[in-house]
């Protein structure tokens, strides 16, 4: 009869410094950047904690004392407007309880954002905030599976469970589409760059219900790879027989992409078509005609992702994960069709 293989046994600070030929201690400052460690001895370290696959302990490292009180924030874009002002909720949340953030741009690429996450972890952090940039990448369940704790902001991992923060994003596009429909609109296309995540999946999901409920032909999305080429695929659109009359943009660089090659085209948004733009961006109000969009709580989202982030590496919270989510609303502005003062559906801000 076969023989149960029995767990792989996890590496030890120990085996480590077997493996570097050092002694423990020598490990220990390594890994928490002690000063007085020769670069060739850490170099030796840091190969053999790779080799093995070892990650301290958070749990003991609580218990000794031993936390960084530093955490990791890893977003695709620190230009993006979105994710400036979660980082700097994060920050001053962090701030606030005495903790450094490390933060990291990862360019939306899942290699680059590993090797961030590695170097986060062997510093090492006390856990890390991570807006993935595929969340169905396989280094995820390594991750996820670690001793260090870890919360998702905006794109929950997708092959594995860990604590995140979002965001309602189907109903936040319902509320954008039913908006358009309110206004008569029924040739209305929806417009996504990064549609290969989640959030965007749940947002051209929550499109097409609205507009089945309201019992319009639901035309194919038009899906963006890069700004150059939207010129094309804007004047393909619109010089064809089903030339819409209003457009829904799924993500903040649609929406800005889309508002700049209408500009290029001569089509004057809020009359030749009318625009409802996922991610509310402080400048929308400085264009003509300002914007209309989903507004996400972002500050909230930060500092409550910062707040989670830190319950865990104190010990205070104790449910094996959690994932909170929270409410957008419908900013009303202009681009829609609404006009100030004498249309009903206005708002004001």
């Amino acid at each position: 009869m076969a023989r149960k293989s029995s767990p792989t046994k996890r590496a030890t600070l120990e085996d480590v410094a077997r493996a570097a030929g050092v002694g423990p201690m020598t490990v220990s400052r390594t890994i928490n950047g002690h000063p007085y460690v020769a670069e060739e001895t850490a170099q030796n370290v840091r190969a053999a904690i790779r080799r093995l696959g070892y990650r301290p302990n958070h749990a003991a490292r609580m218990l000794t004392g031993q936390l960084s009180r530093s955490i990791g924030l890893i977003v695709p874009d620190i230009a993006d407007t979105f994710f400036s002002v979660v980082s700097h909720a994060v920050q001053e949340t962090a701030r606030e309880s005495g903790y450094l953030v490390w933060l990291a741009a990862s360019d939306e690429d899942p290699t680059i954002e590993a090797a961030q996450v590695e170097m986060m972890t062997h510093h090492p952090v006390d856990g890390i905030l991570l807006v993935p940039a595929d969340s169905r990448n396989s280094y995820l369940k390594t991750l996820a599976s670690g001793t260090t704790p870890i919360v998702t902001i905006d794109r929950p991992i997708e092959i594995a469970t860990t604590d995140s923060v979002g965001v309602e994003n189907r109903r936040g596009a319902r509320l954008a589409v039913e908006h358009l429909i309110q206004h008569g609109y029924q040739k209305i296309t929806c417009i996504a760059a990064n549609s290969h995540l989640l959030t965007i999946k749940e947002r051209i999901a929550g499109y097409k219900e609205s507009m089945r409920r309201a019992k319009l032909s639901c035309p194919k999305e038009l899906r963006l790879s890069s700004h150059s080429s939207v010129k094309s695929a804007l004047s393909e659109l619109f010089g064809s027989r089903n030339r819409p009359d209003a457009l829904f943009t799924a993500n903040n660089a649609s929406t800005i992409w889309v508002i700049e090659t209408l500009q290029e085209l001569n089509i004057e948004m809020g009359k030749d078509v009318a625009l409802v733009g996922f991610d509310d961006v402080a400048f929308y109000t400085l264009i003509t005609p300002p914007v209309t969009a989903i507004r996400q709580p972002a500050t909230e989202l930060g500092s409550m992702a910062a707040r989670l982030l830190l319950q865990r590496i104190k010990g205070e919270f104790k449910a094996s994960s959690v994932r909170t989510v929270l409410p957008v609303t419908l900013t009303i502005r202009e681009s829609c069709g609404c006009k100030k003062r004498d249309d009903p559906f206005f708002e004001a801000e």
